[in-house]
C-alpha cells in the first residue's frame, strides 16, 4: 500500500467517529503510524550515511517512542486491552537510504498532521488535543527541514 493510500484509509476510518470512540481509534491508528516512522528511522540509522539524517532519525525515534507509550497507556485505560502496532513491511533501498528516508517521511508526516487536524472537532479530551497540537507543530517543522535537506541529499 502506498503512503498516500495508507493515509487516506486512516483518515476515512477516523472521520465518522467522535468522543471516546474517536479517541481510541485515533490513538490506535496514530500508534500504527508512529511505529512505521520508528521503523523507517531505524532503517535510516542502520544504512544511511548523512549525519543530519541520522540525527533526525534518532529524534524521530525518541519523540515517537515517547508518544507511543503515552497513547498505549491511554488505549489500555480506555479499553482495558493493550494495543500493539503491527510492524510495517517496508522496501528499504540498498543505496540512497538518506534520500529515501526524507522522501518517504514527508508524506508520512503529512498523514500524521492530517489525522491530528481531525482532533479538535472530534474530541473534548484535553490530553488528546495537546498531543495532536504537538504532532502538528513538530511534524510540520520536520517536513520543512526534510524538504530543505532534499536539495542537497543524494
Amino acid at each position: 500500500m502506498t503512503m498516500g493510500a495508507m493515509n487516506a484509509q486512516m483518515l476515512a476510518e477516523l472521520r465518522p467517529l467522535k468522543g471516546r470512540a474517536f479517541d481510541v481509534r485515533f490513538a490506535q491508528r496514530m500508534m500504527d503510524h508512529h511505529q512505521m516512522a520508528v521503523d523507517m528511522a531505524r532503517a535510516a540509522l542502520k544504512s544511511g550515511r548523512d549525519s543530519r539524517i541520522k540525527a533526525a532519525a534518532r529524534e524521530v525515534i525518541a519523540a515517537q517512542e515517547k508518544e507511543l507509550a503515552q497513547m498505549g497507556a491511554w488505549v489500555k485505560a480506555w479499553t482495558g486491552q493493550p494495543y500493539r502496532p503491527a510492524p510495517a513491511a517496508m522496501n528499504v533501498p540498498r543505496s540512497g537510504v538518506d534520500r529515501w528516508f526524507l522522501t518517504d517521511m514527508i508524506p508520512h508526516h503529512q498523514g500524521a498532521v492530517e489525522m491530528a487536524r481531525l482532533v479538535p472537532a472530534r474530541t473534548q479530551n484535553a490530553a488528546v488535543r495537546k498531543l495532536a497540537a504537538d504532532i502538528i507543530r513538530s511534524q510540520s517543522a520536520e517536513i520543512n527541514q526534510y524538504r530543505a535537506w532534499l536539495k542537497s541529499v543524494k
